[in-house]
């Protein structure tokens, strides 16, 4: 139940996340300063031994959302819209899926009973014999 919270409450996450990373930014120039750098100097430091603040962010956010999952809804989000705003287009496609699922349900059928469940003939046994001897010594078996 905590990650669809954390889902549909990106916003929040993101400024949890700017926030704590600051706070370990601030810790560390409080440490450099301390130690007897000037605070501007430290605050370089900092930053230069944290790395790009950006791409630690983009790969905490990886680490702490279904990424996957938010691309999706974007990208369904995206596409209702372009649907949406060309009706024509919209009509083709939903007529080219419904002949796609029917022409795929009617070869299923066809397979189905053909293939897979033959009809049932009584006697089936009985209206062809092959070519072989016989417990008569006779070929053909009749």
């Amino acid at each position: 139940m905590n990650h669809l919270r954390k889902l549909f409450s990106q916003r929040r996450m993101y400024l949890e996340l700017s926030e704590e990373i600051q706070a370990h930014l601030d810790e560390k120039v409080d440490e450099l300063v301390a130690d007897g750098m000037s605070r501007e100097e430290a605050r370089q430091v900092a930053l230069r031994e944290f790395g790009n603040v950006s791409v630690v962010e983009e790969k905490s956010l990886d680490v702490w959302t279904w990424s996957y999952v938010e691309n999706l809804f974007s990208d369904v989000k995206y596409g209702l819209r372009a649907l949406r705003h060309n009706p024509v287009f919209t009509i083709v496609v939903l007529l080219t899926i419904s002949i796609g699922i029917a022409a795929n349900a009617v070869v299923f059928t066809v397979v189905n009973s053909v293939l897979l469940k033959p009809l049932h003939y009584p006697r089936r046994r009985s209206w062809c014999t092959a070519p072989g001897r016989s417990g008569s010594g006779r070929i053909g078996g009749f």
